[in-house]
């Protein structure tokens, strides 16, 4: 499974001294305990710093030399369980890298997990410290899909009068309904990432 896994038990600041691994064991309690929270409490409101270093054996202050706040640390937790952005696209065509970009989104979510993704989509309408925190992040994978639909249109797949910031959402948004928040069951076949690439490419392709 990609992200943080479910391995080990907590390490707090004497783990150095006892000659284990400190940091990664350190991060991956804390952000384990972060998800386990945001799950069983149903929202970040209801998440405090003193919970998660509880629940993950770490101090606060272990917590604050990684994340400046609570808002970042769930962001940072959240992310952690997304697949990696793929960076060996093939580069062949549009088509193929959107079909390897979507391909490469995961489908093996626990219920604990999709539990995770329901929690955090509806705190990010209400909390905007969340949500700037959270588009920060997005930000990158959205500039990386945004440059395979530039390098369209510099080799003349794509049209050059597409708004790549829509192209981006349209690609982004039924994969994430169908795939990871489950909307859709019927549509949800071996063959739906390329589906939603070839219908995409009709409407922006030259």
């Amino acid at each position: 499974m990609d992200g943080v896994q479910r391995e080990g038990q907590s390490c707090d600041d004497t783990c150095a001294q006892q000659g284990r691994p400190r940091s990664s064991e350190a991060s991956r309690s804390i952000l384990l305990a972060a998800l386990d929270l945001l799950v069983e409490r149903g929202s970040v409101g209801s998440i405090s710093i003193e919970a998660i270093a509880d629940r993950s054996g770490v101090s606060k202050a272990t917590i604050y030399r990684r994340w400046s706040s609570k808002e970042e640390l769930i962001v940072a937790a959240v992310d952690s369980i997304k697949a990696a952005v793929v960076q060996d696209l093939p580069h062949t065509s549009v088509r193929d890298d959107l079909i390897r970009l979507a391909s490469n989104m995961r489908t093996d979510l626990s219920p604990h997990e999709l539990a995770v993704f329901k929690a955090i989509s509806l705190e990010l309408k209400s909390n905007e410290k969340l949500r700037e925190h959270n588009d920060r992040v997005m930000q990158k994978r959205r500039q990386f899909i945004k440059d395979v639909f530039q390098r369209g249109i510099e080799r003349g797949e794509v049209r050059p009068d597409v708004d790549l910031d829509l192209a981006v959402v349209m690609f982004i948004s039924p994969l994430m309904s169908v795939r990871v928040y489950e909307n859709f069951p019927d549509l949800n076949s071996d063959d739906f990432a390329p589906k939603v690439v070839d219908t995409l490419l009709q409407g922006i392709g030259t």
